[in-house]
């Protein structure tokens, strides 16, 4: 229940060596994808051609100190299955360390894969992944901040619904916040070519500090699902109910992926 970071972790990969913004502008810019924009706690989400956005991506400054002074205005490309959906991009992440990972995410682990692209400057607020998974995160081009809080620490940060928190790591308000005080974030470098492990339910606040690529996999234990299904009447939404009994079916039951992951599929693109 420790993160980790994996310095060059995966930075033999040809997806190191080959993925950008003008990368995805050609093998998969006639793709539409959902771009997620806060305004305040709500998520707006418009569609864009992935080429489109690549080249605005390309526009944007190239670093978080040149970047546009409203992060939370900045259209953001994330949590998309593109992996799925251009399954030829596995090929350039190889060899993939599949052991990492549960026995049923191993076969056809880029199914599992949430895809992220933005410029400098885009953030992703304080949060714990939707289903309490542990998250195994790949940095491709660029890096991102990441500033971590454990998950015994939910109480110290302003929660908000289900797994959102008010409090902004970068800039706590203690008057507002004073419990922050108590907490212990550890801020880290992400890099191209690092791989992060993330421990099921902790926090984390993320700024990219260049364009960035990236995917990360949200991915059980048995011992994790059933931790998140004891927390089934604590708040959580009826659809993560859902999606984490789906998954549990497949950790203790042993009922195969070719049944299970039809059902599952659409979490990768569940907006929370």
């Amino acid at each position: 229940m420790r993160p980790v970071l994996l310095r060059g972790g995966c930075a033999a990969w040809s997806a190191c060596r080959r993925w950008s913004p003008q990368h995805f502008d050609k093998v998969a810019g006639s793709l539409t994808v959902p771009v997620k924009t806060l305004n305040g706690s709500e998520i707006e989400v418009s569609s864009w051609r992935l080429a489109e956005y690549a080249r605005f991506i390309m526009e944007q400054p190239a670093d978080a100190d040149g970047a546009l002074s409203n992060a939370a205005k900045i259209p953001y490309c994330h949590d998309i299955p593109l992996l799925g959906l251009v399954e030829s991009l596995a090929e350039d992440c190889q060899p993939f360390p599949a052991n990492f990972l549960s026995p049923w995410y191993r076969r056809h682990w880029w199914r599992y894969s949430q895809f992220f692209m933005g410029p400098a400057g885009s953030v992703t607020p304080l949060h714990f992944d939707s289903l309490l998974t542990h998250n195994l995160f790949f940095q491709i081009y660029g890096a991102k901040q990441f500033i971590l809080i454990p998950p015994n620490q939910t109480t110290c940060c302003g929660r908000r619904g289900w797994r959102w928190f008010d409090v902004d790591p970068e800039q706590p308000d203690y008057v507002r916040f004073p419990q922050y005080k108590q907490a212990t974030p550890a801020v880290i470098t992400v890099s191209a070519g690092d791989v992060l492990f993330m421990p099921a339910g902790t926090l984390h606040h993320v700024r990219s500090l260049s364009a960035s690529i990236s995917f990360a996999i949200d991915w059980h234990t048995r011992r994790s699902v059933l931790r998140a299904l004891a927390q089934s009447n604590k708040g959580m939404p009826r659809k993560v109910v859902y999606y984490n009994a789906i998954t549990a079916l497949t950790a203790i039951t042993k009922i195969p992926e070719a049944i299970t992951f039809p059902l599952y599929r659409p979490y990768l693109s569940y907006v929370s």
